[in-house]
């Protein structure tokens, strides 16, 4: 193990969830000298117990510590995701995870054919709908690169859009004209993503609501949940 790979891991953790060194030592009970050197890399081999009371206190394993992982780049991404969720979000992955394995035996068994969350708003307008608010069912769909949809509530978007129609949404972000599903300050906004001079707007699909302008699209408020790849018509 490098020497400074403990000491990234322990900053890290500590950013996530908002502690310093002098905290995690406190709750670990670990003397505040031995921390301060694992936090600035000066220990190269530390002692078990002190990295099983980290491992205790941080909730990951001390062979994650350490450098080692049995998982992929993907898996470790996700797990770093989690971790940064606080308990509304840990539980939609949790559900989400649990609901993809009990699924995918079905998918494997159906070729062509897959199965997608799709989300169900349970206000009117579906503009600013709250995080977390309305369900989630179940739907299928033969378009490969869908992965989540969004069920218009009314037709407040037709003729574009009619109530009950079903938007197959990519796990990318949208090219310029294209509408995709976006969260901001807590919220879903279902809109048009375009480039302006210096800017970026997302357009209401109705022209009822004021379009959002960002200056970089980069900002920790702003994240793009998916983009628009078809529609499933209402039967």
């Amino acid at each position: 193990m490098e020497q400074s790979l403990l000491s990234e891991r322990l900053r890290q953790l500590f950013l996530e969830r908002k502690i310093t060194w002098q905290e995690c030592a406190e709750l670990a009970n670990i003397p505040l000298e031995t921390m301060r050197n694992l936090y600035y890399g000066k220990v190269k081999d530390p002692k078990v117990s002190t990295m099983l009371n980290l491992s205790h206190v941080l909730h990951v394993s001390v062979n994650w510590l350490m450098g080692e992982s049995v998982a992929s780049k993907d898996e470790d991404l996700l797990l770093q995701h989690y971790r940064m969720c606080g308990v509304h979000g840990k539980s939609i992955l949790q559900q989400t995870a649990k609901y993809e394995a009990h699924t995918a035996r079905d998918e494997r068994e159906t070729p062509g054919r897959h199965s997608i969350p799709c989300i169900v708003p349970n206000v009117l307008a579906c503009e600013g709908m709250k995080y977390g608010t309305g369900e989630t069912k179940e739907i299928y769909t033969t378009e490969s690169d869908a992965f989540m949809a969004l069920e218009v509530p009314n037709n407040n978007w037709a003729p574009r859009y009619c109530k009950y129609d079903r938007i197959l949404l990519k796990d990318r972000f949208p090219k310029n004209g294209e509408e995709a599903l976006f969260t901001y300050k807590n919220e879903i906004y279902f809109r048009k993503y375009l480039e302006g001079d210096r800017e970026h707007i997302l357009r209401c699909i109705n022209n009822r609501h004021a379009d959002l302008v960002f200056k970089r699209m980069d900002c920790q408020s702003l994240v793009c949940i998916g983009t628009a790849i078809g529609i499933v018509r209402a039967e």
